[in-house]
């Protein structure tokens, strides 16, 4: 009695897992293609809509593109002709032709680079030891020796200081 009881429990309950495992094996193959039918991408037709509005708004954008780009060409014609006119853009009886003189610029001497290396006594004269730009490093120069193409001088020769004159204006320099 014992064992062919065992035998019919065991085999209902081969049966009963073999049951669980098909219905578990159909559950998730459905599962699976649910998923799949939302995870596919939805197809949306877009509706034209009349693009009138658009139209106009990017034409006005456009209008006012050409209007700034036309102001900043004439910009430097503005410029001009408001430094023409002594910066009083309202006075009409003002000459808006400049005066001569006032446009030539000034012109500004820079001299070459100088380094003052030494000063000294030699043979009772006084001498300097000088690094110019353009010129022999670690030269030589005596009052009235010139450099840079005889534009500068060498003046004065001091106890610290040197003066030297190029292209007519006087400059100070010391070690």
């Amino acid at each position: 009695m014992g064992t062919a009881e065992n035998a019919s429990d065991g085999a209902q309950l081969r049966i009963l897992l073999l049951l669980i495992l098909i219905i578990s094996i159909g559950y998730s193959g459905y599962a699976y293609y649910m998923h799949s039918q939302y995870a596919a991408p939805a197809i949306i037709e877009a509706i034209p809509e009349p693009a009138t509005d658009d139209i106009r708004r990017l034409t006005a954008m456009i209008q006012n593109l050409n209007a700034a780009n036309l102001a900043r060409e004439r910009s430097m014609e503005v410029a001009l002709s408001m430094s023409n006119m002594a910066r009083y853009p309202f006075v009409a009886e003002r000459n808006t032709t400049p005066d001569p003189v006032s446009i030539i610029p000034e012109v500004v001497i820079i001299p070459p680079f100088i380094q003052v290396k030494a000063t000294m006594q030699l043979e009772g004269r006084s001498v300097a030891v000088l690094d110019i730009e353009g010129e022999p490093t670690g030269r030589i120069y005596k009052i009235g020796d010139r450099f840079a193409e005889r534009k500068g001088r060498v003046t004065r020769i001091g106890q610290g200081r040197i003066t030297i004159v190029y292209e007519g204006k006087e400059f100070v320099y010391s070690p």
